[in-house]
């Protein structure tokens, strides 16, 4: 079996599989340590664990399947379970960030539909994902534009300057 890295520092690789549908990889969080979301006290006690199928960037043009195996911890402190949580996967999502990213290019290229049929994605599901990143680029670009865009900024037009046909 040829040996890739995944390029997710966060996950180790335990097992990897060519399986009839893709790339089957099991992987599971490099840290053995969680800050508890209610309380943020650390703590390593694993309540139980639990597989995620996620879908990844294909290597060779063969899907890739992340079977991630999330722990579930206890919090010594508050008492409360949790997952542990994923920088690359968001929670209950079933595809990685930069999948979703790659979609996202596609379907800019292309349409949502031709995306989904090649992917054997869900056409709500792509759509989703598109108008998801969508809105996050356009507030990025929008939060670009007014800090780089000093508060009463006024554009002004020199009319004499058209008039003559010159640029300012």
């Amino acid at each position: 079996m040829l040996s890739i890295s995944l390029g997710l520092p966060e996950l180790k690789v335990i097992k990897q599989e060519l399986l009839s549908y893709g790339y089957a990889i099991h992987v599971e969080k490099t840290e053995t340590q969680e800050r508890c979301p209610h309380c943020g006290f650390a703590t390593s006690s694993v309540h139980d664990r639990r597989i995620r199928k996620v879908r990844d960037l294909a290597i060779f043009h063969q899907p890739v399947y992340l079977f991630v195996k999330v722990k579930r911890y206890r919090c010594w402190n508050c008492s409360q379970v949790f997952s542990a949580s994923l920088e690359s996967i968001p929670p209950n999502q079933h595809y990685t960030n930069r999948f979703c990213e790659y979609l996202y290019e596609l379907c800019e290229g292309s349409t949502i539909q031709e995306v989904s049929r090649k992917h054997r994605i869900p056409y709500t599901t792509l759509e989703r994902i598109y108008y998801s990143i969508a809105s996050k680029k356009a507030k990025e670009r929008q939060t670009a534009t007014e800090v780089s865009s000093p508060e009463g900024m006024v554009l002004s037009l020199d009319e004499i300057a058209v008039k003559k046909g010159t640029s300012v």
